[in-house]
């Protein structure tokens, strides 16, 4: 059977920070609440001119925020982040391994995975798991939402502007 063209990659990215805001608010939890674990890419950029999606992701993240857990298993690569958020805001951003990531304190898990399930050991009641990659986003044209299907119920947000 024939592929059909899919866009690679999620077109929401660039305005994570608003649909984030949005989603925390239909759930009742204000940016100071706003605990999230990242979970670091499974893929890496195709060229060192790329941009790594992380990095977008992280920068958009970044202000005002008061907890940050990433799971990696490329500690180095976010060293440079870590120090500059320290200094810059005192935030300490905890590092743990994959797979050895406990779900104390979070309560939005950004899945930046591409490959492989969905991590139902963070699907918890109080804790709102937002894959990135490996669940369509799509935009329903005639009534301006924003869908995103995950594992466990149905999302769907008012995207506005």
């Amino acid at each position: 059977m024939p592929e059909e063209n899919v866009e690679k990659g999620n077109p929401y990215l660039p305005k994570l920070r608003m649909i984030l805001g949005q989603v925390l608010e239909q759930y009742g939890i204000g940016y100071q609440h706003f605990s999230p674990l990242l979970i670091d890419t499974d893929t890496q950029p195709e060229s060192l001119l790329d941009e790594d999606d992380v990095e977008l992701v992280l920068e958009q993240i970044s202000p005002d925020l008061n907890y940050l857990k990433i799971a990696t298993d490329r500690p180095a690569y976010f060293s440079p982040y870590i120090e500059r958020m320290y200094e810059e805001t005192g935030l300490v951003v905890q590092m743990e391994a994959k797979g050895q990531t406990s779900v104390n304190g979070i309560n939005v898990v950004l899945d930046m995975e591409w490959e492989g399930s969905c991590h139902r050991e963070y699907m918890k009641e109080q804790i709102l798991y937002i894959p990135i990659y490996k669940r369509p986003w799509s935009k329903l044209e005639m009534e301006q939402n924003l869908d995103i299907s995950i594992p466990i119920g149905y999302n769907t947000m008012i995207v506005k502007g």
